[in-house]
């Protein structure tokens, strides 16, 4: 699957803009801000759609305009695929082949898609939301089980939190709903936390296979996944915390508390890791997102690569692009700033590439 044709109307910075691309490798060039990022955005969200920017529908407008359109004309095996994303400054529109989905989640993992950015190291030292985050959206793209399982979890614990705070105002406590909400949210952390640690070891060998083609050093790359969910005692522990969540109106224990540590020879990478094996690092897990994703819908990600160059060295470089022309068999988006790096990295591959000068908003010829 490959994205063949891209059509924009007022978006961020492009009021215009009609793109034919290769299926194979293409580098977005142009100066800081002329908007090469914006158009990875807009691929994406036909992928996801939403921003991988996590950007508000109302702020991807351009500045003054009444709405924004992103088209896109997609290849797969069985044929041509058209994707719409409309916004009009109240309603979203998503259609596919001129149908609309019951529920936008149901477009998940049809046009997979991953994105490395400079900034994927922040997940390392950020919080535990970010991380939950990344592997929900990956596992939500690999398992639509997953992803039913989840968006039910979210619900339920909402429905959950609003009762605690009603008790908590001075309400009286229904413990009939009370156990309605329990038994579904104990069934649903024990199904997601099984699934979480599941497809986390299918994941985990791309990426020591992928920090090692990266790295120069014998190093020993490991993700751990931290949850109560799967002792013995949970259920009790998570009845007997009541009390507690009545007090803090939330509930304070399930797998929206569960975190992933990032370890490297058994040692937090947060702490111990240099930039440069936390770079590699990330870039090893986001390599893995693709082959894991590949795997296990049987279709090729679309694979986005934006400014990473500028934050590795030559040896990590030349690597990463030996692998790009070597093994990747699907559609890469390079953006770089300074297009005579890019043109001598991918010059002298066999596969077919397309050079593309973006100027603010604009294709230059």
């Amino acid at each position: 699957m490959y994205l063949e044709k891209l059509s924009l109307l007022y978006f961020k910075n492009y009021s215009s803009l009609d793109i034919r691309f290769s299926p194979d490798i293409n580098l977005l060039t142009g100066l800081n801000g002329s908007g090469k990022t914006n158009l990875l955005d807009a691929i994406f969200c036909l992928c996801l759609t939403k921003s991988f920017l996590n950007t508000p529908e109302t702020q991807l407008m351009t500045l003054q305009a009444p709405y924004f359109s992103i088209h896109g004309n997609f290849m797969g095996e069985r044929g041509e695929h058209i994707i719409q994303y409309n916004y009009d400054g109240r309603k979203k529109s998503f259609l596919v082949d001129k149908q609309s989905y019951t529920r936008l989640s149901e477009h998940i993992g049809k046009f997979p898609a991953i994105v490395l950015t400079p900034y994927d190291t922040d997940m390392i030292r950020d919080g535990s939301e970010d991380r939950r985050k990344f592997f929900d959206t990956l596992f939500s793209q690999a398992d639509a089980v997953y992803l039913h399982q989840l968006m039910r979890y979210q619900h339920f614990l909402k429905q959950r939190n609003g009762l605690l705070k009603a008790v908590s105002e001075g309400a009286r406590l229904d413990y009939v709903l009370l156990e309605t909400y329990d038994a579904t949210l104990l069934e649903l952390n024990t199904a997601i936390s099984y699934t979480r640690s599941k497809l986390l070891q299918q994941l985990l060998p791309d990426v020591f296979s992928f920090y090692s083609l990266l790295s120069p050093e014998e190093e020993q790359p490991s993700i751990l996944y931290l949850t109560e969910v799967l002792s013995a005692d949970f259920a009790q522990a998570f009845e007997q915390n009541l009390k507690k969540d009545i007090l803090l109106q939330r509930t304070g224990m399930g797998i929206h508390k569960d975190d992933f540590s990032f370890l490297l020879n058994d040692k937090p990478i947060k702490q111990y890791g240099s930039q440069g094996q936390q770079k590699t690092f990330m870039i090893a897990l986001k390599l893995a997102q693709y082959t894991f994703l590949k795997k296990i819908l049987q279709r090729r990600p679309i694979l986005m690569m934006d400014d990473i160059f500028d934050k590795l060295d030559d040896v990590r470089i030349e690597k990463l692009i030996e692998w790009v022309k070597r093994d990747l068999d699907g559609q890469i988006f390079i953006t770089d700033a300074r297009p005579e790096r890019s043109t001598a990295i991918v010059g002298h591959s066999s596969k077919d590439f397309r050079i593309f000068n973006i100027h603010h908003g604009s294709l230059l010829p």
